[in-house]
């Protein structure tokens, strides 16, 4: 990977200033051939008028920069492929997976047909079944968590030979392959979707950014300009609309803080991730404890903001929907990995328990930094337990 890198950036380094200097000879040229074409043919460089150069270098100066982008994505893209376009390579890499997983499964096993099914469509087929020969389906499923399970698609196969069946070793051997597949799948869907969550969440604050607060500022600025124009004449108006740029001042600021605190809370940075936890807004009648290493080992910045926003989730659940009156929050660093744990006294989990928006959300943020999260009843019974590990990385 590193010598593919060097490679391509030897590459790029080559490519884009020659093509810069390509068009600019280019466009030199064609000016130059313009402006002379009444008089063609010429003799020599030397009749060509002087003006033509001087309109030359005017239509490459206007156009160099617009082009030097184009070509710039151009090269890049040629060099380094679609690294930067993070959804783009997540499907890409969705769509080559499994048609190689069917086309090895059918290679591996000898079986004339495979086919894998998703969502009610066919997502990728291999070979032909033969006239006649049953075909048996086999359901994808993953299990989120214990008696949780996900049906995400359907597996088939054909038998080899008309009117003939799978041998039961061949039917065990299928399913087990069966859930090493919806393995895969889940992980390519579940990248696809926190892949396309994190762009949504980048074009919410651009959209934020751009048409609120923007236009907040924008607006700011040309009322302070009213403000200076009439603050010698009309005093009076003048305080008014002081009064007005100071409301609009508060919420813009407020706005900022909102946006500051959805991209990282600040009291992670101003107290650190235990006091933060011991600060966490979860109701005025829940007990809580915090339990955690003191000092806490450094943790990585993206991991700190998963346990905040787990716990604080694992919090507002145990307050709104278990009635809990105790909690207890645990932090345990080993030398690979990081684990927190939150403990209720609240009524536990329903028999007929569905994960709701929380728990779905816990769920996407442990999956995001390849952490594994577990939610069950609490030890001894009575009251929820919710536990999320995730790898410390590098570390000395």
């Amino acid at each position: 990977m590193l010598r593919s890198d060097a490679a391509a950036r030897r590459l790029y380094q080559l490519l884009y200033p020659f093509l810069l200097i390509w068009y600019a000879l280019v466009a030199a040229g064609l000016v130059a051939v313009v402006a002379t074409w009444p008089d063609r043919p010429i003799g020599s460089l030397d009749e060509i008028p002087w003006w033509s150069h001087a309109i030359a270098l005017a239509v490459v100066a206007i156009t160099w920069a617009p082009v030097s982008a184009y070509l710039d994505r151009g090269v890049h893209q040629l060099a380094f492929g679609q690294r930067d376009n993070a959804y783009e390579v997540a499907g890409h890499v969705s769509r080559q997976l499994l048609p190689s997983v069917a086309a090895a499964l059918a290679g591996t096993m000898a079986l004339p047909y495979v086919e894998i099914e998703s969502d009610g469509r066919v997502v990728t087929s291999y070979g032909k079944a033969p006239d006649g020969a049953p075909v048996v389906a086999i359901p994808l499923t993953y299990e989120e968590a214990p008696d949780e399970q996900l049906r995400l698609g359907t597996l088939r196969v054909s038998a080899r030979r008309r009117r003939d069946r799978l041998s039961a070793a061949d039917l065990r051997l299928l399913e087990d392959l069966a859930r090493q597949i919806a393995m895969t799948m889940h992980a390519a869907h579940a990248r696809e979707r926190l892949v396309a969550a994190r762009e949504e969440e980048r074009l919410r604050i651009r959209r934020d950014l751009h048409d609120g607060l923007a236009p907040t500022l924008a607006s700011l600025g040309l009322r302070l300009g009213v403000l200076q124009r009439i603050l010698p004449s009309d005093p009076a108006a003048a305080a008014e609309l002081a009064a007005e740029l100071r409301a609009d001042v508060r919420q813009a600021t407020a706005d900022i803080r909102r946006l500051v605190y959805e991209l990282r809370p600040p009291m992670l940075d101003e107290l650190g991730l235990v006091d933060a936890l011991r600060n966490l807004r979860s109701g005025d009648d829940l007990t809580r404890t915090v339990s955690a290493p003191d000092p806490l080992p450094a943790l990585p910045a993206a991991v700190e903001v998963a346990l905040y926003r787990i716990a604080a989730e694992a919090l507002h659940n145990a307050t709104r929907h278990a009635g809990a009156r105790a909690c207890a929050v645990e932090l345990v660093v080993s030398p690979a990995d990081v684990t927190l744990t939150v403990t209720d006294d609240g009524k536990g989990l329903p028999a007929d328990y569905l994960a709701g928006v929380g728990h779905r959300s816990m769920r996407e943020r442990s999956s995001e930094l390849g952490g594994s999260l577990t939610i069950g009843d609490a030890p001894g019974g009575g009251g929820t337990r919710v536990a999320v590990t995730f790898a410390r990385g590098p570390h000395d």
